[in-house]
């Protein structure tokens, strides 16, 4: 506390202002460090000693400061974060290890820390139940793989599951009011990587002090000594940010919040849920479509439909109808068939050899080049129905991105479908590369995959009125999203796999393109 008022009163007295800006930082790093030392000995073990006493409504603790002439403030959120209960215990602390050690690590490494957490739950020691956890968690994970799942999986479980989301952002936006600079987010339970996108990006902190770990799984004892965390801390402060965005965008397999009673029943359920979708993949694929309708049925799938779908076209020079619809799995166009009644064509980006053998209906790959892609789309709508997702790329949330016009034209009428995808248990969707090709196969794997189908009356393409292609595929996503209750975007297929995945979300093939 002595090296703090020193320090406090040296950045009072305005000497900082004359020296120069590499040392300014370095002074900044040095009152940060301070900083977080003081929000652990005092405030976070306040808050432990009161914890059964305070109510989850009061604001979190939190101090403001003086570096180098600017206040700054520095906001715990360990208590918001988890539930309010016993928010270090290994309960609370299991789901979002857990959502690390499957998403970064596979199933096998979330095995292992559900068969520890009967040992974790002996441990009363919580530095040491932390340890245990990051140690199983990240031992020998590359820091990409770990912080690709703390920017596209965690994210998601924190806005659903965090104590109280509403309360973080008031505390970012309150303290935000108070301060010139900064507002920072200091974590003792979560390392950096877990908890830093979702705080800075969606919350509103311009900065995270957490916990760090190394490659070998080694959690830091928070004693703050590493002074290079707090210099790229303070590099990295972004100035005059846009504040908080919604959640669109989000990736990993597991579609349920893991607790460890529901991830004990996961793996229980895993080898059924393998044949389940194996099962269910043969219905498809070698069954007539006479009876795989109902036999899928009986095999757990459920597809609705809603409004009158059109009758085949006859005698049209098209040769057959053109389906718009929304884009959640690789299976829409299956979906869509079968609440037809009968086989139509679709088109995809970046299909993998194992989708394209797995499906039941012809699928044909684009190339991104506007007239090719066109010819191809073209040639298939001329010899039957064909069904197009111009959104390109799925989306989990209840928001429709950009409509890619190309598809308004090539027929006199579009008729939009709305669909919807429950998966109870695994979602039947992913940007990872080597994961993609196995989306299908999770989404059957669910013990009950329902789809929606609503057919919505057609849209004119030509003619008096109907406007150019990009006023049509912007008249067909509000369609779609009024009758799903969506909201309608901008977004693109490019913004969501550069946020994701960080690439545009390309799937290499090992084939030239088939004309």
């Amino acid at each position: 506390m002595v090296t703090i008022k020193r320090d406090l009163e040296f950045a009072k007295s305005g000497v900082a202002t004359t020296t120069s800006m590499a040392t300014m930082r370095n002074r900044f790093a040095t009152r940060m460090l301070n900083l977080h030392r003081l929000v652990k000995s005092n405030l976070v073990a306040g808050l432990l000693r009161r914890r059964g006493h305070r109510p989850l409504d009061a604001p979190p603790p939190r101090i403001r400061v003086l570096i180098d002439g600017n206040e700054a403030t520095v906001v715990d959120v360990d208590r918001l974060l988890l539930k309010p209960s016993s928010p270090s215990s290994a309960t609370a602390l299991f789901p979002p290890f857990f959502l690390l050690a499957v998403e970064a690590g596979g199933f096998v490494r979330g095995l292992v820390l559900l068969a520890l957490y009967p040992a974790l739950r002996l441990l009363t020691a919580e530095g040491a139940r932390l340890k245990a956890m990051a140690m199983v968690c990240f031992l020998g994970l590359r820091r990409g793989e770990a912080a690709r799942a703390g920017r596209a999986v965690l994210p998601r479980y924190f806005f659903r599951e965090a104590a109280d989301v509403e309360a973080l952002m008031e505390a970012a936006a309150s303290a935000r009011k108070e301060v010139i600079t900064v507002v920072a987010a200091a974590s003792r339970l979560f390392p950096t990587v877990m908890v830093e996108t979702f705080l800075k990006e969606y919350v509103g902190f311009d900065a995270v002090v957490g916990r760090e770990v190394s490659f070998a799984g080694v959690m830091d004892d928070d004693d703050g000594d590493n002074m290079e965390r707090f210099r790229d801390v303070v590099n990295k402060i972004p100035r005059n940010g846009a504040g908080p965005r919604p959640l669109i965008f989000h990736d990993g397999r597991l579609a349920f919040t893991p607790t460890p009673a529901a991830a004990l029943a996961m793996y229980v359920y895993l080898p059924l849920a393998v044949a389940l979708s194996v099962l269910r993949i043969a219905i498809f694929t070698l069954l007539p479509r006479g009876v795989s309708g109902a036999a899928a049925a009986l095999a757990g799938v459920r597809l609705r439909v809603a409004g009158a779908p059109r009758p085949p076209a006859a005698g049209d020079a098209a040769g057959g109808r053109l389906y718009a619809c929304n884009h959640r799995t690789l299976l829409d166009a299956v979906a869509v068939s079968g609440a037809l009644g009968r086989p139509v064509s679709s088109v995809t980006y970046s299909l993998g050899r194992l989708s394209e053998l797995l499906s039941p209906i012809p699928l044909l790959p684009l190339t991104r080049e506007r007239e090719e892609d066109r010819r191809r789309m073209a040639s298939l709508l001329s010899r039957g129905d064909v069904v197009v997702c111009p959104e390109g790329t799925t989306c989990r949330e209840p928001y429709l991105l950009r409509f890619s016009p190309l598809f308004a034209e090539l027929a006199d009428e579009v008729n939009p479908v709305a669909v919807r995808a429950a998966a109870g248990m695994f979602y039947g969707t992913s940007t990872s590369p080597s994961a993609k090709c196995f989306d299908s196969v999770f989404f059957l794997m669910n013990p009950s995959p329902e789809y929606g189908v609503h057919f919505l009356e057609p849209v004119a393409t030509a003619g008096a009125g109907a406007g150019s292609s990009i006023e049509v595929a912007n008249r067909v996503q509000r369609v779609i999203a009024g009758a799903l209750g969506y909201e309608a975007t901008t977004l693109t297929r490019k913004a969501k796999y550069l946020l994701l995945a960080g690439n545009e979300g390309g799937v290499a093939t090992n084939r030239s393109n088939n004309k």
